[in-house]
């Protein structure tokens, strides 16, 4: 959802447009920003407890889609950070919103990234399937 509304301000702002923010998406990417950052915390406190099944191939569609979603806010933030900066003044809690953005999307990454290592791990008990393992050697 956030690259569906972020993809037409990515594209003014690498054009050189000035892309002005108003009250309400302000407010809107304060609540998203809350939103993630609680998720995220509650999701990393059950991580221990949850297990998922052997799975490759959604295992790296997951990395691949941690990998990509952070490019894309990390070149978003750069346009708007080295790009734009010239132009405008030194606005403090804009630049807290931007660094705070870029902290909620680096957890997003972590944990879609958790996922997919998750994915890909072998659980304990397929570990045994996939070894050969020597008999009768004598030890007790």
């Amino acid at each position: 959802m956030f690259f569906w509304d972020a993809l037409p301000d990515y594209q003014e702002l690498t054009e050189g447009a000035v892309v002005v923010g108003t009250p309400k998406d302000f407010a809107i990417a304060v609540f998203g920003l809350v939103v993630m950052q609680s998720a995220y915390w509650y999701a990393r406190s059950l991580q221990p407890q949850v297990r998922f099944r052997h799975r490759v191939l959604l295992g790296h569609v997951l990395l691949c889609v941690s990998e990509v979603s952070f490019f894309f806010v990390s070149a978003l933030a750069t346009v708007a950070m080295f790009d734009h900066w010239r132009r405008s003044q030194f606005v403090f809690w804009k630049l807290m919103l931007l660094a705070s953005a870029l902290f909620a999307f680096f957890c997003y990454k972590h944990q879609l990234a958790s996922v997919g290592d998750a994915l890909l791990e072998t659980q304990p008990e397929d570990a045994g399937k996939a070894t050969i393992e020597p008999k009768g050697t004598g030890k007790p």
